[in-house]
């Protein structure tokens, strides 16, 4: 996978867990909860927290595999392994998504693992030019 392909899903990824995360909202709050100015301190439920949870996980990740991604591209970094490292990198974040909602947390770590630690492969090639 390109790194500008790896970008993009990413971005797709977050983009789509916040939507997932506001309609979430609405759905269990309320329509009118979204256009309040005042709103109200909520208690939410578990799958709720799991939600919140993943999305600011998520954009806590991208802080530091964009900029990986970013300088493999304009690097022009190519070659089999970088490009499956990218790809892993999208299916480990994706996996990991999928399991914070399900509550399922013994998996969910190996998932973080396989979208994390590609960019530190990502990384080491891009400083060392191997």
């Amino acid at each position: 996978m390109s790194f500008i392909t790896a970008i993009t899903l990413m971005g797709l990824l977050t983009l789509m867990m916040v939507g997932f995360e506001i309609m979430f909202t609405y759905v269990t709050q309320g329509f009118a909860y979204g256009f309040s100015s005042n709103r109200p301190a909520i208690e939410k439920s578990p799958l709720g927290l799991r939600v919140q949870r993943a999305y600011e996980n998520q954009v806590q990740s991208t802080a530091y595999i964009i900029p990986i991604l970013a300088a493999g591209a304009f690097t022009g970094l190519t070659g089999a392994g970088v490009e499956l490292a990218a790809l892993l990198i999208v299916l480990g974040r994706t996996a990991f998504a999928l399991l914070y909602y399900t509550g399922i947390s013994f998996i969910r770590v190996p998932a973080f693992v396989l979208g994390t630690f590609p960019s530190l492969y990502i990384a080491y090639v891009l400083l060392t030019g191997v």
